[in-house]
């Protein structure tokens, strides 16, 4: 342990970056506890409840690893929120609930170019995936990349 607060590393990126495989390889670099409101969303509901109700399962989701997030930090131990935040707003929302529990936020971009996510997506299985790639040019409109007065790294994914 070291005098150095926690960090909560915010990842952020689109569909098929490449966030859960980033993240998953940061935790076993820093040692931080990966948090992923996709898998847990899994845990914490059957999947007809998570289908028919997906926004509420995962505001909920969300709150519940907020939640654990600060158990974590009184443990001394950093933390990944693998979550897209795909708005400078939810970036900035994230950073400053992270401030609030005691964390160093630290924002992580996950790039790649769009051939390389619509190939990611279309190896995906399920309804979700076919609507993501189906629509793929009209979500992708809603995420806004992190811009010069945000302060992140650039991870570049490929292949």
């Amino acid at each position: 342990m070291t005098d150095h607060s926690p960090v909560c590393y915010i990842i952020s990126g689109f569909l098929g970056a490449g966030k859960t495989t980033y993240s998953q390889k940061l935790a076993q670099e820093t040692g931080a506890v990966h948090l992923n409101p996709d898998a847990w969303c899994m845990k914490l509901f059957n999947p007809e409840e998570y289908e028919h109700h997906w926004s509420e399962c995962f505001a909920k989701t969300v709150d519940y690893l907020w939640n654990k997030a600060s158990e974590y930090y009184k443990d001394h131990k950093s933390i990944i929120f693998d979550m897209g935040f795909w708005t400078k707003q939810s970036r900035d929302a994230a950073c400053e609930q992270a401030k609030r529990i005691g964390f160093v936020p630290v924002i992580h971009y996950v790039y790649a170019p769009d051939e390389i996510l619509k190939n990611r997506i279309a190896k995906r299985q399920g309804v979700i995936a076919e609507h993501n790639l189906k629509h793929f040019d009209e979500i992708k409109k809603r995420f806004e990349e992190p811009s010069a007065p945000e302060q992140y790294v650039k991870i570049e994914t490929a292949s």
